[in-house]
């Protein structure tokens, strides 16, 4: 899964919890700049606001 390829555009993310996310992803974190070496993106949503995730907290993400 490469995450770069999700930024700027709306999607769909489940997370390892099952919970279901829509939003557009507003940052970009690569592993090399990630405090723990972790790819990262943090999406836009309606409900919470700006939530973030580590590429090992999703399950799935779509284009939406």
């Amino acid at each position: 899964m490469n995450l770069l390829e999700y930024y700027q555009k709306n999607v769909v993310l489940t997370d390892i919890d099952t919970v279901i996310w829509h939003g557009k992803v507003e940052t970009y974190t690569p592993a090399a700049d990630s405090e723990d070496s972790i790819e990262e993106i943090a999406i836009m949503t309606k409900e919470k606001g700006l939530i973030g995730f580590r590429i090992d907290e999703i399950k799935s993400i779509s284009v939406e």
